[in-house]
């Protein structure tokens, strides 16, 4: 091996993975089968500054599907997320034994330089071989991934009159939503009613990834029905919307009678768009 070589190998062992578990594993796992997960780790090549991998450990047949357990590694400088991910399992022939795309936004933040267990299910109608050999199988990203900056967002100021099985309800509705992009502000609609009076009622979560507050001055909000058509339009002054940093807070728009052109809509078919 030349020096340049010995060069390679020693900026590659120069970056320190270390094992991140998320809340649950943390508080069930023992010091035993973490120090297992550290050693596992340990077996895996070293990993380059800015490349994010993932290796295998396992398959197993569960019956209507194949469970990958694998590692995903972060050797990039920022935490990252994942979405939709395109995987392929291929043997040492470089044939394709499986292939398909994963939901994977239950994996959570992955911090910078850190990797985490993971378990994957393939369909079998997306496995082409009867069974995947030991130690004949490797799995990799079907294309190239690209990491997205993103930030964990915290309620704040829940109204004092919210009873807590709304609050809860909220919750749950905001830990469903994909992760919010470094930077970005995200209005989402919670949820949508029609007043005695024909008003319409809009309660949204809006998502601040920003490192600043940030105020809306005006808001415009367009509703149409399943069939595209005009329920309501109008641009709203909300001079009092503020948002922290990296924080949700929720908000409660009135589209009053004079904004309507569709008197006779159905609350429950209709969809609300943030645009003029």
């Amino acid at each position: 091996m030349g020096k340049k070589d010995n060069e390679i190998l020693s900026e590659k062992k120069a970056i320190n993975i270390e094992l991140h578990l998320n809340e649950y594993d943390k508080a069930v796992m023992s010091d035993f089968q973490k120090e297992l997960l550290n050693d596992e780790l340990a077996q895996f090549p070293p990993l380059e500054n800015g490349q994010v991998s993932i290796n295998g450990i396992y398959t197993f047949d569960v019956g209507d599907k194949i469970e990958v357990g694998v590692y995903l590694r972060n050797g990039l400088s920022k935490q990252i997320n994942f979405d939709k991910v395109p995987l392929v399992i291929t043997n040492k022939n470089g044939e394709v034994l499986a292939k398909q795309t994963m939901e994977m936004r239950d994996f959570g933040l992955l911090p910078p330089f850190s990797a985490r267990p993971y378990k994957i299910y393939f369909d079998k109608v997306n496995v082409f071989v009867d069974t995947i050999v030991m130690d004949d199988w490797t799995i990799q990203f079907e294309k190239s991934i690209g990491a997205i900056n993103t930030v964990q967002v915290e309620l704040e100021d829940m109204p004092e009159n919210m009873d807590r099985d709304s609050k809860d309800k909220i919750t749950k509705f905001l830990n469903k939503l994909p992760l919010i992009k470094a930077g970005d502000v995200n209005i989402e609609v919670y949820e949508t009613e029609k007043g005695i009076d024909n008003s319409i009622s809009i309660v949204v979560l809006i998502r601040n990834g920003c490192d600043k507050i940030i105020n809306l001055e005006k808001l415009p909000i367009t509703v149409e029905d399943l069939q595209g058509e005009l329920v309501a339009k109008g641009t709203f002054e909300t001079k009092d919307v503020t948002v922290n940093p990296h924080k949700v807070r929720i908000y409660e728009f009135i589209i009053t009678d004079d904004y309507i052109v569709n008197k006779d809509y159905d609350i429950k078919n209709c969809k609300v768009f943030f645009k003029a």
